[in-house]
């Protein structure tokens, strides 16, 4: 009798932890949240969307400048150029050698809407 109890107890244990852990997870760890301004460097048919971080995007180093990859590149490149933009994503391995930091962004959190254009 008691071995069916506590063989009872430690199934229940073990759904109890499998279950929190489980909602624990609910985003991604490496999930990045970064506020800058979208530019787009470079000559054509070599140029580049990039998000800068700092107040003043004219004067920033290479450590402030992240090259954005995937999906919303094109979009933020139409829509948001010249923009302050928060974006979520991650941060990736940078395929161009000219920039140090990458980064994936899944989605716009939130759009200032300041221009950096007079």
């Amino acid at each position: 009798m008691v071995r069916i109890m506590a063989g009872k107890l430690i199934v229940a244990i073990i759904v109890l932890f499998a279950v929190e852990g489980c909602a624990m997870n609910m985003q991604n760890p490496d999930t990045q949240v970064l506020t800058g301004t979208i530019r787009v460097v470079g000559n054509e048919p070599f140029s580049k969307v990039v998000l800068t971080l700092g107040v003043n995007p004219d004067i920033s180093t290479i450590d402030q400048q992240y090259l954005i990859v995937g999906p919303l590149r094109d979009s933020l490149r139409r829509s948001y150029q010249g923009k302050k933009l928060t974006l979520e994503g991650e941060l990736c391995t940078s395929p161009d050698p000219a920039f140090k930091n990458c980064f994936n962004p899944a989605k716009v959190v939130d759009a200032v809407g300041r221009s950096t254009n007079k």
